[in-house]
């Protein structure tokens, strides 16, 4: 007898688990999708905006600079060829090879090493980002952005082209009810110099961009914080006079943007001369929204968008959806120039634009009814009714595949009417070609729709205009 233990098969099988933070998109969410971002694209070209496409992975030196002082948690990701490198794999990682963790930074290095590209350069692009934080609810290590830019142009116009595709975007997806808002870094820097915080601004915008969590009180408290101890470089200290200057500047609303330019005027007067550069910007755009008869009801200046604003060089732009504002900003982005001087000294290039939340948005648009979820693309499937008969089913599908629909042969393996019908349900066809021995002697078809649980003995003219009548094709 041998003394071999048996093989335990088992040790050879690996469990199909994602890493944390990953995720799959199985058909229906691909296919949301897919729809979200070809209705998006189309409004991108419309304005004349081309797709750029850029590697996943990037030298470390252009996404991070030449520092190792950074403040985001990235992948880095090295090349090991097998079991023979063990050693250099668990060795210090000394590659340059990163995982991109936006679309920016890449643009600007595209932007930096084509410098014959017409410009201004308008440009979108989709992808796939990383970044290497906790994951939590509804927060991915693994994620898409969609961008659309103008690279190029210190023109206003820009800006306000920004603001017409988000809002062009928002109703081609058939939202109706949205808000975009929008202030400028001008503005906040006009404060800032209002309350002698120039020096400190990031942290004042920090303290500005709360104020949907903590309120008026709790930004006022911010404002006011005594340093917690020799070390503590964010607290502001203010007096109370300068923090109600701010809570002052904060509560400078109104339905109406011309309500709130007038009061931005009396705000600062006429000597201060960061403010009266961003209200002169906050007035060129309010102008031309209007002059473009985008409806109030979708648009207005709000002061407390700060978002970014230590990127951000200009106007910022924020979109939130009126019936759920509880899902957040869905649509956001502002002007960034200075964007390739990390690679060209000086150079100064302008750019301003936006990206899309797909994710989000997707849900939000679920939420609103206004997005289906199937499974399939398939707007009919043909059955087999035996192996004899299959020419004639085959011969059905190229013809409708011909005339525009989306067909399907069935492929199982079980040929019972159950089995293909229950294929059908499952996959959320909503219409089934039933082709057998009586339907090939009367030269017709079975049509059963699906949806409505009913089934017609047609000509195969009758057939066509049934789906096209159904399906709009």
């Amino acid at each position: 007898m041998s003394s071999e233990k048996p093989t335990n098969n088992n040790d050879s099988i690996i469990k199909p688990e994602l890493l944390g933070g990953f995720r799959d998109l199985l058909p229906a969410e691909a296919l949301m999708t897919q729809k979200v971002v070809d209705t998006i694209r189309k409004v991108y070209e419309s304005f004349g905006f081309v797709p750029l496409e850029t590697p996943g992975m990037e030298n470390r030196k252009v996404l991070l600079g030449n520092t190792d002082n950074f403040n985001k948690s990235i992948f880095l990701a090295r090349i090991v060829r097998g079991i023979e490198d063990k050693k250099i794999a668990n060795d210090s990682w000394d590659q340059d090879y990163t995982l991109r963790f936006d679309l920016t930074v890449p643009l600007a290095r595209v932007i930096a090493a084509y410098p014959d590209l017409p410009k201004p350069f308008k440009r979108y692009q989709i992808g796939k980002v990383w970044r290497g934080e906790r994951p939590q609810a509804g927060r991915y290590r693994e994620f898409s952005q969609f961008d659309f830019d103008i690279i190029g142009s210190n023109s206003i116009l820009a800006d306000i082209e920004v603001i017409q595709v988000m809002y062009q975007s928002m109703k081609a997806l058939g939202i109706d009810n949205f808000l975009i808002r929008f202030n400028t870094r001008k503005i906040l820097n006009g404060l800032a110099e209002a309350v002698n915080c120039l020096d400190n601004s990031k942290e004042l915008f920090r303290i500005i961009d709360k104020l949907d969590k903590i309120g008026l009180t709790g930004v006022k408290s911010e404002l006011m914080r005594q340093p917690a101890n020799e070390y503590d470089d964010t607290a502001l200290a203010m007096t109370e006079n300068k923090a109600e200057k701010v809570i002052a500047f904060l509560q400078i609303k109104s339905e109406s943007s011309d309500d709130v330019l007038v009061k931005l005027q009396d705000f600062f007067g006429d000597s201060d001369d960061l403010g009266q550069s961003g209200l002169y910007e906050l007035q060129k755009i309010s102008k031309a929204l209007t002059d473009l008869n985008i409806p109030q009801k979708n648009w207005k200046i709000d002061l407390s968008v700060a978002r970014g604003l230590d990127y951000y060089t200009g106007p910022v732009f924020e979109t939130t959806l009126t019936d759920i504002p509880e899902i957040g900003s869905v649509f956001s982005g502002g002007r960034f120039d200075g964007l390739t001087n990390r690679f060209i000294a000086g150079s100064n290039i302008a750019g301003v634009g936006a990206s899309v939340g797909i994710d989000r948005l997707i849900v939000a648009l679920q939420k609103l009814g206004l997005i289906d979820k199937r499974d399939s693309v398939t707007d009919v499937l043909v059955t087999i009714f035996d192996p004899e008969l299959q020419k004639y089913s085959m011969d059905m599908v190229q013809e409708l595949q011909q005339n525009g629909y989306n067909t399907e042969l069935y492929l199982g393996d079980d040929y019972t009417f159950r089995a293909q019908f229950s294929y059908a349900a499952k996959k959320s066809i909503p219409f089934v070609v039933i082709i057998g021995p009586e339907e090939m002697a009367s030269g017709k078809i079975q049509l059963k729709d699906m949806n409505a649980r009913k089934q017609e003995l047609l000509t195969k003219e009758e057939c066509f205009a049934n789906l096209k009548s159904s399906l709009g094709k």
